[in-house]
């Protein structure tokens, strides 16, 4: 067999065609990649990452330049089983090849070529500790073209090539290395890697390197324009611009003057942005900083703040990660960003709602027809690359860079390399899997070089779940309760728990208690969605009163009119579910809270009596049970309606409510279940994919139906049937390129989202609908679901459509 430097340089062998363009050789694009890879050790020092990933998994000097070697050479011969005849001839047309019939598979020849080029040149003493990585690597190289997989039948699948290719004539004995079996063994591979969770990082690392670069270098040949790396560089202008800000100028006349804001709750918000920014300078090399201060705060300039500092002084850190649970905290967090930053140059929310930014600079690329095609083409590998400066994206996005097994989710993961990273609302991730969600921010923070900042008013600490560490972590708040004790704060709303003498109260008697303010801004949260119906339909009885609803059903659009709504009126009562909990900027005067986590009642007190220029208080009653909305949730377990749990919610005192919380969670993850940490340990080390991909997921899987029906947005009345009829057009255009086509669905997006609804607990049958299209279930006559202008879930239910979030 000819060697592979001498195959890659015949020109016979192509690795793509487009149309009006010289075929791309297999070389051309092999050294393309390459080059890419290149860049990104460049821009954002993946080189040093990878080396020092390489170095936890237990390897010495020697061993780490040899495998850092092996990880280059995978990202150069991805696509080296592209000299398949079968797949140059059927695949890419490619004249120079005679027709036989065979497999045209090339990723997972790739993989085996890749093998035998490394394993046959292997000194004997090294097999064993370099066969599991090579194996491994050569597993990223197999599945570039799909998505990663549990490894355990990879051997049998290199074998079936084996058979099936006869276009390479080295042979490897996979038989006689057992080292190619990932089940064979925890306790054997740990011999072989001295850290598991690197292990996987390593290999994640290399699927994304493989990925991305392959996506950059096939993205230049189609468009004829380079793909730049964005990061900030220099972060001085960005540090210029946010110290020029009102807000800047103001903390800084506070601390050269303490009486500037004498009696007033901005003296409180300059101290806790003052200590912030002192321990952060003091520990500039933490993995992990702890923000813990109270709602209303401002802890997001706080944080703004925070990460222009560390751009400063840390001159390797070159991008920032906003990370949020709820799409209301994106759109606002971006809207606070916006002061400072430009949107889609330097600034860019990423989620499935948001309009992909399209840069209309009216460049043309190497053989397009449209002028603007190459901007729609740029603008969808951005976002697919959250190729922006500054990044804000939620938790969902996130968690697929870290764990996702799909080409696309993990590209953003080589942007995260050395980057600062500010995850607000940790708290509100599914318990279950915080033990396994801070082993691996801890661990990608350390290797990656991320700077990771949490930040909430009830911040669970949890490295506490970890039996010891050596993660550098800091709170840049040393005493929270400092600032959770000063009147504004802990006396800004005044508790009420006489309700909880109800064990479940009446409707009618908590409607005629929220009646004796009828003259307030009154907000009612209710846990269950059926329940907030019930009581919006019984206050709307009410001659006297003006009532709104707001739940997780709400379209963004109809969300919007409502807190508008809210911000204008003087008096008004507003019924809502746990949606108004995630950061909703509103301001009332008295709340009514049912029941349920300690974290959530917390966050339903941040909107009352906000601009502390009043007073304000808040009820807890109790009428549906929390269990069923939360589950197996561990904060179930110190409810208020215990008076000790009730009594340090009064005193702001989460650090000794979640000392209980934790304890439970530990126990929990030290049983010996599927849940147990060393399980995370084993799947790490064995490369189960996919099963960490299903522990590390947030939200369960659900169904997306999609109700036509005709929806008045302010004077403009839009047809669902038409928004469909759109969607099926854009995506069955054969004449639209893929950015533009992403650019247009991106658009579309949110009017989308208005007729949309998430079920589970529901077979497909049960969804009875009209038309199945794209991930969609298409229902025709939706107008009979709707009844106030939202969704009415009690007559889907009785129509057998199946259960609802």
């Amino acid at each position: 067999m000819r060697a592979i430097d001498e195959l890659l340089s015949d020109p016979r062998y192509w690795a793509h065609t487009d149309k009006g363009k010289e075929p791309e050789t297999l070389a051309a694009h092999s050294n393309l990649c390459l080059h890419y890879y290149h860049r990104f050790c460049r821009k954002k020092g993946l080189d040093a990452i990878i080396k020092r990933t390489i170095v936890q998994c237990g390897c010495d000097e020697r061993e780490t330049a040899d495998i850092y070697r092996f990880f280059v050479k995978a990202v150069y011969l991805h696509d080296i089983g592209k000299i398949n005849p079968v797949y140059q001839r059927k695949v890419l047309k490619n004249p120079a090849f005679p027709v036989v019939n065979n497999s045209r598979n090339h990723a997972l020849l790739s993989a085996y070529i890749y093998l035998c080029e490394h394993l046959e040149s292997l000194p004997v003493k090294d097999v064993k500790k370099y066969s599991y990585f090579l194996f491994s690597f050569s597993y990223c190289i197999a599945r570039h073209h799909g998505y990663l997989k549990n490894i355990g039948d990879y051997k049998d699948k290199l074998q079936d090539c084996i058979e099936k290719n006869g276009c390479y004539d080295t042979a490897l004995n996979l038989a006689k290395n057992s080292i190619f079996t990932p089940d064979r063994g925890y306790d054997r591979l740990k011999k072989i890697v001295a850290d598991e969770t690197a292990f996987y990082i390593l290999n994640k690392l290399l699927f994304s390197a493989i990925t991305a670069c392959d996506y950059c270098a096939t993205s230049e040949y189609k468009n004829g324009v380079a793909v730049d790396i964005c990061t900030i560089d220099d972060p001085a202008e960005f540090i210029t611009r946010y110290r020029d800000g009102a807000l800047y100028v103001g903390i800084q006349q506070y601390q050269h003057n303490k009486h500037v804001f004498s009696g007033s709750i901005n003296a409180q918000r300059c101290e806790l942005f003052l200590e912030a920014e002192r321990n952060l300078r003091e520990y500039p090399d933490a993995c992990l900083y702890y923000l813990e201060a109270p709602t209303g705060s401002g802890k997001t300039n706080i944080s703004i703040n925070l990460f222009l500092t560390l751009l400063n002084e840390r001159k390797e850190l070159s991008n920032v990660f906003y990370i949020f649970p709820f799409n209301t905290l994106v759109e606002q967090t971006a809207e606070v960003l916006g002061q400072y930053f430009v949107y889609g140059e330097e600034l860019a929310v990423v989620n499935s709602l948001t309009p992909i930014y399209v840069e209309a600079s009216g460049r043309q690329a190497a053989g397009a027809e449209d002028e603007q095609e190459y901007d729609y083409e740029k603008a969808a590998l951005n976002k697919l690359l959250n190729n922006y400066p500054l990044v804000v994206t939620s938790h969902v996005n996130f968690f697929n860079a870290l764990f996702s097994t799909g080409r696309e989710p993990c590209f953003p993961l080589l942007k995260l390399c050395n980057s600062v990273v500010i995850i607000d609302e940790i708290q509100s991730y599914r318990n279950a899997i915080w033990q396994q969600i801070i082993l691996f921010l801890l661990q990608y923070a350390r290797l990656l070089n991320i700077k990771v900042i949490m930040m909430s008013a009830t911040l669970p600490k949890l490295d506490l779940l970890l039996d010891g560490h050596d993660y550098d972590i800091v709170d840049l708040i040393k005493d929270p309760q400092v600032y959770y004790r000063n009147h504004f704060f802990q006396q800004r709303v005044e508790l009420d728990f006489s309700l909880l003498a109800f064990q479940k109260i009446d409707l009618t008697v908590l409607r005629d208690k929220v009646l004796q303010y009828k003259h307030k801004k009154v907000l009612i949260e209710f846990i269950n969605k059926n329940t907030a119906r019930e009581f919006f339909k019984l206050m709307c009885q009410e001659s006297a009163v003006y009532c709104v609803e707001i739940t997780g059903d709400d379209n963004s659009c109809c969300r919007k009119a409502v807190i508008q709504e809210i911000k204008e009126r003087t008096s008004l009562i507003v019924i809502a579910t746990q949606v108004i909990e995630a950061g909703v900027d509103i301001d009332m005067d008295v709340g009514f809270k049912d029941v349920s986590l300690p974290d959530a009642e917390e966050q339903f007190l941040g909107r009352i009596n906000r601009s502390c220029l009043r007073s304000g208080k808040a009820y807890f009653f109790h009428y549906d049970d929390a269990k069923k909305i939360y589950g197996n949730d561990e904060r179930l377990n110190y409810p208020v309606t215990r008076p000790e749990i009730a009594e340090m919610l009064r005193k702001k005192d989460f650090k000794g409510i979640y000392e209980g919380i934790l304890q439970d969670v530990k126990k929990i993850g030290q049983s010996r279940t599927a849940k147990h940490i060393h399980y995370t340990y084993e799947k790490c080390l064995t490369l189960s994919y996919q099963d960490i991909e299903r522990d590390m997921q947030l939200i369960a899987p659900t169904w997306q139906i999609f109700l036509a029906y005709e929806l008045q947005e302010g004077a403009k009345l839009i047809s669902g049937r038409e928004v469909w009829r759109r969607y099926k057009e854009i995506c069955r255009a054969k004449d639209m390129g893929y950015g533009r086509r992403k650019v247009e669905l991106s658009i579309l997006a949110e009017q989308m989202s208005y007729f949309t609804y998430q079920v589970y607990g529901v077979g497909q049958q049960a969804l009875g609908c009209d038309e199945e299209f794209g991930g969609y279930y298409y229902i025709e006559d939706g107008e009979r679901f709707i009844e106030y202008g939202k969704f009415n879930r009690k007559a889907f239910v009785r129509q057998g459509k199946g259960l609802f979030l």
